[in-house]
């Protein structure tokens, strides 16, 4: 009886042991947090970034910051600001140097990095799976620079000006790369591609780049359009024969068969003078807008849309209630390639119209307009006055039959 108690006794410290041992070797995986600069203990983003767990975020409020910030960990850099929110170099160096792979960098002004041949607003060095979204990137020598193998980056929705060198250089193997909604303005070189390939370009607006609004030196099956639309070139001198906003003639330009007839925005306003009055129509599409037309007689605006194939589209369009509005007798009709998509439509109306839909072909005739509701009272009325007519007299003749 003792020996069995004193072996259950041993088995359970041993149990205790060994439950303990593993509580002690457990890893502890932090979860991603976030730091504010400026703080308490983070008066630079590099205070920051050196203090910072992979996976966090560092959110950083409008102010300049003179400093050169190295990034050796995954981490997402945002500004409060992207006009106020700026990372001065101070003519040194990179402003920006990423080595790490999934970093972002979102809402900056980059700028005044140093003049060697190298130096730049953001440098990737062997870098992937890099964002750089929503950024002023000026005055640098090179905007933005990828090396050395620096794949699967996202350049999307920057203003890259005034950089002394190039906006954008893809050198030595630097492959699978997305250059999508950028304004490259002023630079000497728009975009320079050195031995990089399979690259897409589209939706950027080369405007007034000094020397080459492109040059290329080596690579293949780089791409510069979705399949449908291209880049907005400011020297452009071609025409559009359809009206879809895609340039038809003097193709390729640069390297571009679907160039842009006007600059890519997401957000487009439209003036409409009626009667000496200027109103304002905001559309918001993420797929070209061209043809735009507001008839007043048919209280209608009409515009053409065009996008790749099965990819997911959406518009809304803003009209204020002055130029065109519905009363409560009338209804928006939505109409895509005349065919009706109002019960589809997402229609709001406040101080202006807010018509929403989305769509996936890739050309569309737009045409919205109001319209008076059928009114179906009379009809009804009269049917029903018909109906009692016919009644009281089919009444009156069998009443007659019997009387006979």
């Amino acid at each position: 009886m003792h020996k069995k108690i004193i072996f259950k006794a041993v088995h359970l410290m041993l149990l205790i042991i060994i439950v303990l041992g593993m509580e002690c070797n457990r890893v502890v995986v932090a979860t991603p947090g976030t730091i504010v600069v400026p703080s308490p203990g983070y008066e630079t983003i590099q205070k920051a970034v050196d203090a910072a767990n992979p996976g966090d975020t560092i959110i950083v409020r409008p102010g300049i910051y003179s400093e050169n910030v190295f990034l050796n960990k995954t981490l997402t850099l945002i500004g409060e600001d992207r006009n106020a929110t700026i990372i001065d170099g101070g003519n040194s160096r990179n402003v920006i140097h990423i080595l790490s792979p999934n970093v972002a960098i979102i809402n900056f002004t980059i700028q005044n990095s140093g003049n060697n041949p190298d130096d730049s607003g953001i440098l990737l060095f062997g870098a992937v799976n890099t964002t750089i979204r929503n950024n002023i990137i000026k005055n640098n020598n090179i905007g933005v620079h990828l090396r050395h193998g620096s794949n699967n980056t996202l350049i999307i929705d920057n203003l890259i000006l005034n950089n002394t060198a190039s906006g954008i250089r893809l050198a030595d193997n630097n492959n699978f790369n997305y250059i999508i909604g950028n304004t490259l303005m002023n630079n000497t070189i728009g975009v320079e591609v050195h031995a990089s390939s399979f690259n897409t370009f589209y939706h950027n607006n080369f405007i007034d780049n000094k020397v080459y609004q492109v040059l290329i030196l080596g690579g293949v099956l780089n791409k510069w359009d979705n399949g449908v639309e291209g880049n907005y070139w400011s020297d452009y001198g071609g025409s559009d024969a359809n009206g879809d906003g895609i340039g038809d003639t003097e193709l390729p330009f640069w390297v571009d068969y679907y160039p842009l007839m006007g600059p890519w925005s997401i957000t487009r306003v439209f003036p409409v003078e009626v009667e000496e009055e200027i109103y304002y129509v905001t559309m918001q599409c993420n797929s070209t807008v061209a043809s735009f037309n507001f008839d007043h007689s048919l209280r209608q605006i009409s515009f053409r849309i065009t996008g790749p194939s099965g990819m997911s589209f959406y518009c809304n369009v803003s009209v204020p209630k002055p130029l065109l509005n519905a009363t409560p007798s009338e209804n928006w009709l939505v109409q895509l390639n005349k065919t009706d998509i109002s019960a589809k439509s997402t229609i709001i109306q406040n101080t202006h119209t807010s018509i929403y839909f989305t769509y996936s072909l890739s050309t569309y005739e737009v045409r919205i307009r109001v319209v008076k509701v059928a009114n179906f009272i009379p009809y009804i009325v009269g049917c029903g006055v018909a109906i009692a007519a016919i009644s009281i007299m089919m009444f009156v003749m069998l009443k007659k039959k019997r009387k006979h």
